[in-house]
């Protein structure tokens, strides 16, 4: 309880930092000392009420809340601030603070001006003064996201250093001599010994390795680390309504660019499949796509006829492939986007496997045709080679364009910030596919060409040769499933009618490798 003596005026005195670092900004300790020396000059007792945080948000201010419900017992005279803009820069949350005073009749002094709101000039005053407040608040944020954004240009790096990395003086990252060493380990783990995220997680605890807090580094943190492209030597900063600014070669790099983006595209293909809960890999796993709507298609075990489903009998089940929208999940985002249900329909895997093991065999008599005529002297298959480049570039080309579109719509307010960020981030695993294809073709002559179309035909015999299974996940399912994904990129499945009444047609195109 505070007690004040006769003839002197009891004040609420409100201090906080600022959030703007600029040249006048005061301490909390400063405006103390300045505060209190004004309240001891003028007679004054007080309370103190001091916002060690910082936020625009009044609700993000719990000793403002405090100050407001003590000024309602009616015991105090006013409010002693250093400026008003110190309670806050916003007109519309300063207009509510003046009604409040007013309706409680209390004052408002500052080191300059002491304002009574039952006077009309004093809140005409205080008014201007708030839009002046205002319009430098907005002045100082510009002129600190132009030297934010200048920074960045020269490599700064704003935020906590990421693992494996340490701040200099000028805000640079330099590698930490021994969390560099782990990183490296992780992404050559990743992506040179083919070990997924959850075993690389044992191997590091297995080594006794820990993050900074001294904690085990789990699967998620992982996955931040191999998705964060400071570690090719970037800073990459998506400031809201601005360009994205990469900045390449902006501090030593921990891992080099081929391996990062090896990194990126196997990420990517292991996120394609829209099920997470599918469970075992069967042969035609990851691989079948709809061409309409681009979604990877997943599988699930189904009984073949209602008798079957009626007395459980597990031997009447079927592997089927699902249709588009099957998951919830995926229906869910239909519905909340008001997108019309794909017209693709599923079928029973034992039919779509024998189609696709036929297009093999086809296949194998093509590669012969094109090992013959590479022998023969033939420059077609090099042409070929040559128009692929071209089409790939193409390719890479155009998704730089929607690439660019979608930044547009950001900033016109097409696209929410997660929507722009989720679309970018699937161009530039299109993009990162396309590269490591050119990369492959790269250096292309007959002699390379006979060798791989070899290679390839070896695959392909060996795949035919096996004794397929279709309803079960088992080691010959998942070597042939590895085989596949050798030999080819994509299943491009199309069946417009469901098999009510019998077998409906349906078809299918192979990508290559």
């Amino acid at each position: 309880m505070v007690t004040v003596n006769a003839g002197k005026k009891l004040v609420a005195i409100y201090v906080r930092k600022s959030r703007l670092k600029d040249a006048d900004a005061l301490e909390i300790s400063r405006q103390l000392e300045l505060l209190t020396d004004y309240a001891d000059k003028n007679n004054m007792e007080y309370e103190i009420f001091s916002e060690e945080g910082s936020s625009e948000d009044w609700d993000g201010r719990p000793e403002l809340q405090r100050m407001m419900m003590e000024l309602r017992r009616n015991i105090y005279d006013g409010v002693l601030v250093t400026d008003q803009d110190r309670l806050t820069r916003d007109r519309t949350d300063f207009g509510l603070f003046v009604r409040f005073m007013k309706n409680e009749g209390l004052m408002l002094f500052t080191l300059n001006k002491t304002y009574n709101f039952m006077n009309d000039d004093d809140i005409f005053t205080s008014g201007i003064q708030s839009e002046m407040d205002n319009h430098f608040m907005r002045m100082t944020k510009r002129k600190l996201r132009r030297g934010r954004i200048q920074a960045i240009k020269k490599g700064v790096y704003f935020g906590i250093a990421p693992f494996g990395y340490t701040k200099d003086d000028q805000k640079h990252l330099s590698p930490h001599p021994e969390e560099s060493k782990v990183v490296q380990d992780i992404f050559n783990m990743y992506v040179y010994e083919g070990m997924n995220m959850t075993e690389i997680q044992e191997q590091l605890e297995l080594r006794g390795i820990k993050n900074r807090k001294g904690k085990l580094i789990n699967v998620r943190a992982l996955s931040i680390i191999l998705d964060n492209v400071a570690y090719r030597g970037t800073v990459h900063y998506e400031l809201t309504g601005e360009d994205v600014i990469t900045v390449e070669e902006a501090h030593p790099a921990l891992v080099d660019s081929d391996t990062f983006k090896k990194a990126q595209v196997l990420r990517a293909e292991r996120r394609k499949v829209p099920q997470s809960q599918q469970k075992g890999l069967y042969t035609l796993s990851k691989l079948v796509v709809c061409p309409k709507c681009k979604q990877t298609l997943s599988f699930c075990m189904k009984y073949g006829n209602r008798e079957g489903r009626a007395k459980l009998d597990m031997s009447s089940r079927h592997l089927y492939l699902l249709n588009c929208y099957a998951s919830k999940g995926a229906r869910a985002k239909a519905e909340m986007k008001g997108i019309e249900r794909c017209s693709n329909n599923g079928i029973k895997i034992s039919r779509l496997q024998e189609a696709i093991l036929n297009k093999l065999r086809e296949h194998l008599t093509e590669i012969d045709a094109e090992i013959e005529a590479v022998l023969s002297g033939s420059n077609d298959i090099i042409s070929k080679v040559a128009q692929k480049q071209q089409e790939l570039t193409l390719q890479y080309n155009q998704l730089d364009k929607q690439k660019k579109n979608v930044q547009d719509g950001f900033k016109m307010g097409i696209y929410e910030a997660e929507e722009a960020q989720a679309e970018i981030r699937t161009i530039k695993e299109a993009q990162l596919s396309i590269e490591q294809e050119l990369k492959n073709l790269e250096g292309a002559d007959a002699k390379s060409e006979v060798e791989k179309q070899k290679k390839l035909k070896a695959k392909i015999e060996l795949l035919l040769s096996m004794e397929h299974t279709v309803n079960e996940s088992n080691e010959t399912s998942m070597r042939a499933n590895k085989l596949l994904h050798d030999v080819i990129d994509k299943v491009w499945y199309w069946k417009p009618k469901n098999d009510v009444g019998g077998d409906k047609p349906f078809e299918i195109t192979i990508d290559y490798k």
